[in-house]
């Protein structure tokens, strides 16, 4: 039988950049009242190229689209400060990534590494059915790898084989989706991600690396 296991160490996925999600860009941009001239002038990049991303006419590269973030970090903390006199009062919603990519207890880790390494995520909600059971992150699957290799308790196939219920965690606070980013950024402090809910429902997600939560940490 061949092995379809990806041939990815689980040590490595933590260092791999993580790209923040394209669509967001215009929709930041508006909520905190910035020109895509401004942007580009704050981010250091050309307004041509601000343009072209929101339109989806580009595949920028990584070093680009986090400048832009970072732009949006350094208005963030002005708005701390002068937030009822900018009106700016951004929410879980606005900024979460819409639609949320998870993973069975019955899944293997090998599995859950295939998806995070195709999404590019570090992190995944476990669910059954409508019901979210646990989560799984890059740092839980990288330590336990270590640690039963280490221990020779299982080799390396074997640490792929094991399933995702026996070394998930508790699931991912679940934020309703006008919940104020200020207190959403306080969960992202000591947790890998949020979910975000409508209704009731989970709509989305967002995580600590979509570089925000720096910018509100007082």
């Amino acid at each position: 039988m061949i092995d379809m296991s990806p041939k990815i160490n689980p040590i490595d996925l933590a260092i791999m950049p993580q790209l923040p999600d394209l669509e967001k860009i215009k929709q930041i941009r508006e909520k905190l009242g910035l020109s895509q001239r401004e942007l580009a002038s704050r981010a250091g990049v050309s307004q041509s190229l601000i343009a072209k991303i929101e339109k989806g006419a580009i595949d920028p590269s990584y070093g680009n689209v986090k400048k832009i973030f970072q732009a949006f970090e350094e208005v963030l903390k002005k708005g701390i400060v002068d937030a009822e006199k900018t009106g700016i009062h951004l929410t879980v919603g606005d900024l979460a990534t819409r639609g949320v990519v998870s993973i069975s207890p019955n899944d293997t880790i090998a599995e859950a590494i295939e998806r995070m390494v195709k999404g590019r995520f570090t992190q995944l909600p476990v669910v059954v059915g409508d019901r979210i059971v646990g989560s799984i992150t890059d740092d839980i699957i990288r330590n336990y790898t270590i640690e039963q290799t280490r221990n020779k308790e299982k080799n390396y196939e074997e640490v792929m084989k094991t399933p995702v219920s026996e070394i998930m965690e508790a699931p991912f606070p679940i934020l309703s989706e006008d919940t104020p980013i200020e207190l959403a950024s306080l969960h992202l402090q000591r947790q890998e991600a949020v979910l975000v809910s409508r209704k009731g429902v989970v709509i989305g997600i967002l995580t600590s690396a979509d570089f925000l939560n720096i910018g509100f940490k007082r």
